[in-house]
């Protein structure tokens, strides 16, 4: 039937079910031509002329993949960001864009907890001094009381919301779209963002990629967060500045960061890296083994929906 091209870096690398599926649904599939490994638009493009489906990471699906692609039909993204997908140029061809919604939200959460506990308990700097033979007590907080501020209320910050809500921390929210009946479930508190920066210990970002939100926090913001504040992003890159959250760490005007995210994919040199008390890691809040394969067979069968409803 339908011939499926993956262009993603993980799609089956711990589980063949996903492509077994598409098999058994009498589709052909061809595996990523370059392996287990992250492809640019002109690795892409050589093979996607007689493609009809795509199942992609976050590699970019732009205006030339889509030229190049003369007969496909959907795009089946691995995730639930759809910013490296030109969208709107595959409205105007009518090619679908499908997502694996609801998978993604609890391990997002669990790496967001485990930042604001990393901070708070200093595990990391023990467990070193331990190793180097250093019976050190430092000092730690508990998260009881402390207040979470989460800049985005979707439903990956409703995760975070529960689990912050387990250790007994406040949490506030600032959302362009206020949701009282929201609030009243979830048991938190609206706040203007400039309120928000001004009194969280913790502030985590769950917000999409847009002109409206980018740069969002940026040196202006930085310097309204308490200097004992923490800031933790998991949504995209440039949501925030590299340059100006790492100045901020330096100076002190915030007392640590962690980020997954990053504005240019893969990198390896993002100024973060320089700065003492930022945790950097390479976009894995999704990465765990059960999640991955979760949005494998969730792609592969949006796939097998949209072309059993054109049949």
């Amino acid at each position: 039937m339908a011939k499926i091209l993956v262009t993603s870096e993980y799609f089956c690398k711990f589980c063949g079910k996903a492509k077994q599926m598409l098999i058994d649904a009498g589709h052909t599939v061809v595996d990523n031509p370059y392996g287990h490994t992250f492809l640019t638009p002109d690795k892409i493009i050589p093979h996607i002329d007689d493609a009809d489906a795509i199942i992609c990471d976050l590699e970019k699906i732009n205006k030339d993949v889509l030229d190049a692609a003369k007969n496909l039909k959907i795009v089946a993204r691995r995730g639930v960001g759809v910013d490296s997908v030109d969208v709107e140029e595959c409205k105007r061809r009518n090619i679908e864009v499908a997502r694996t919604v609801g998978l993604v939200e609890k391990p997002v959460a669990e790496l967001v907890m485990a930042y604001i506990l990393e901070f708070s308990r200093r595990i990391s700097p023990l467990n070193a001094d331990m190793h180097r033979g250093v019976w050190e007590k430092l000092e730690a907080h508990s998260l009881f009381g402390k207040t979470l501020g989460v800049v985005g209320l979707g439903n990956i910050a409703k995760e975070v919301v529960k689990r912050a809500k387990s250790f007994d921390m406040n949490v506030i929210y600032y959302d362009v779209f206020r949701n009282e009946a929201k609030e009243r479930e979830m048991g938190v508190e609206y706040a203007e963002l400039d309120e928000l920066l001004k009194v969280a210990d913790f502030v985590t970002l769950h917000v999409p990629l847009l002109d409206s939100t980018k740069n969002l926090i940026d040196r202006r913001n930085l310097k309204k967060m308490k200097k004992s504040a923490y800031l933790i992003n998991t949504a995209r890159g440039g949501i925030l500045n590299e340059s100006d959250v790492a100045e901020a760490v330096k100076n002190g005007d915030i007392a640590g960061a962690a980020i997954d995210v990053f504005e240019k994919e893969p990198t390896t040199d993002s100024p973060l890296k320089e700065a003492e008390n930022v945790i950097i890691t390479p976009h894995v809040a999704t990465f765990t083994i059960e999640t991955f394969i979760a949005m494998d067979e969730r792609s592969a069968q949006n796939i097998i929906d949209y072309f059993n409803k054109e049949k």
